[in-house]
């Protein structure tokens, strides 16, 4: 089939493009930036602005589907979850329709609430109801966080923990769950949304392990072989102040206020999340946690 994949070119997108590619499909993908991508045989990159809607219809066009992924994790300037995550998806939903795409992946996120305290989880619940209500049929994917080559939360504790010596700052109690699944499982969970087709609803996946952030931060640590660090416990609300900060001078600050208050919540689901809805045994950040040594 043909499947446009909006924001194609980052993390999951690329991994998602190379898996459809490889299985025979073709691909279009689209993409707002200018980053540059390798030419290959069934891929067609089209520049497309999900935000103000334009280009969509035309990239969609002869599509029999279209994986939504793109978002942001960190607000800047005009880029805002609102604008992004909500405004881009109604945009998305809206050239789905006019182009007559057979099946909408949305890729959503565990913890999609509308709870606006939690920008984030809010306006991806709010893309969530725009995708519900379209018309065009659809599957909705909720994974937890993901692990993998190129991953943006694990890579950034990695750091934190390769560079805070002697003292590992731990948010909060660090008891918040979580439950990551590797990108490979992920894009293989993508690929039979499409091969099933809609399902008319939305599916949470996750990893065979739930992880307290605190867990998280030992595995990792083990993994890269940091050597002794004391890890200290400091309430959020001390932290806020210099995330702030941070998320105001720093082109990739280590953690943004929202995110500090994201790491209170639990962002789990069904141990058996991924067997039960597609079959096959999902791999353990644990045992896989070793590609954090290769940066």
């Amino acid at each position: 089939m043909r499947v446009a994949i909006t924001g194609g070119t980052g993390f999951v997108g690329s991994n998602t493009a190379r898996a459809l590619l490889a299985a025979g499909h073709e691909v279009v993908l689209v993409s707002r930036g200018t980053r540059r991508v390798a030419p290959r045989e069934g891929l067609r990159v089209v520049r497309a602005d999900v935000i103000a809607g334009k280009g969509l219809a035309e990239a969609f066009a002869g599509c029999d589907a279209v994986v939504h992924l793109t978002a942001i994790i960190r607000e800047k300037g005009k880029q805002t979850f609102d604008a992004v995550i909500r405004r881009g998806t109604e945009n998305v939903v809206d050239a789905a329709r006019t182009s007559g795409v057979a099946h909408l992946v949305y890729i959503s996120a565990i913890g999609a609430d509308p709870d606006p305290a939690f920008p984030y989880h809010y306006t991806k619940w709010m893309a969530e109801q725009a995708v519900r209500s379209s018309g065009v049929p659809f599957t909705i994917l909720r994974p937890s966080l993901i692990f993998g080559p190129g991953d943006g939360f694990f890579t950034t504790l990695c750091s934190l923990v390769r560079y805070s010596i002697p003292v590992i700052p731990i948010a909060g109690d660090g008891g918040a769950l979580f439950q990551p699944i590797g990108i490979d499982d992920v894009v293989h969970c993508i690929a039979l949304c499409l091969e099933r087709g809609p399902t008319m609803r939305v599916i949470e996946i996750g990893g065979p392990e739930q992880l307290s952030y605190e867990g998280i931060v030992d595995v990792i640590h083990d993994a890269i072989g940091a050597g002794m660090r004391i890890k200290v416990h400091v309430p959020v609300g001390a932290l806020l102040p210099a995330a702030m900060v941070m998320d105001k001078v720093l082109p990739n600050p280590p953690v943004t206020p929202s995110q500090l208050r994201m790491l209170a919540r639990h962002n789990i689901t069904r141990i058996d999340s991924v067997r039960s809805a597609f079959g096959f045994a999902p791999a353990a950040f644990t045992a896989n946690a070793g590609y954090l040594n290769e940066r």
